[in-house]
């Protein structure tokens, strides 16, 4: 695993020198530590969105992927760490498989946030989430992990970190496109 602070990637030319230097085989397992502030989710989504073009993402499920990634990040931002706090987000691709790229993702906050959750909080939000009637709904909040990221992810966990706070991590299988 490579380990980076998001500070490597805020120049747009070191970015793309980091990301075609991790990118050179058929499977990428990154950590970037990044400052608990909104303005760290725009240099994480064009990090994936970079990462997901060397690897041939579709168009479709590359805007998905980085959606799924940018939920995972504010989260972490707005309700598990506080502010300036460091939280990790990790990313694994994996092409080796003649079955399609193999794609997990998760972010781990400090658990001093505002909110704070811990995995059991959660697993009983996804519960309450899961009996809850959208179509009505019209906020753009509130919605995120439960009604847009389980639509889209093969897997959606939640489990507690031993020395900080919740880790959530989504795994999705994305199948080989014929040629």
């Amino acid at each position: 695993m490579h380990t980076y602070s998001l500070d490597d990637f805020w120049d747009i030319n070191t970015r793309e020198g980091l990301i075609t230097t991790l990118c050179q085989s058929d499977s990428i397992n990154v950590s970037i530590l990044y400052t608990s502030d909104f303005r760290s989710a725009k240099i994480l989504r064009e990090v994936v969105d970079s990462i997901c073009k060397w690897y041939g993402v579709n168009p479709k499920w590359r805007t998905r992927l980085v959606l799924i990634i940018d939920e995972l990040n504010n989260n972490a931002i707005e309700y598990g760490s506080k502010k300036w706090e460091a939280n990790i987000f990790n990313l694994i691709l994996d092409s080796k498989s003649k079955e399609g790229l193999y794609i997990e993702a998760s972010v781990t906050d400090t658990g001093n946030g505002p909110h704070a959750k811990k995995a059991w909080d959660m697993e009983e939000l996804r519960n309450k989430h899961a009996e809850k009637d959208f179509t009505k709904h019209t906020s753009i909040r509130g919605r995120g992990l439960f009604l847009i990221i389980t639509q889209l992810v093969d897997k959606l966990y939640f489990k507690d970190d031993k020395d900080k706070g919740l880790i959530v991590w989504v795994q999705k299988h994305l199948p080989a496109v014929a040629e």
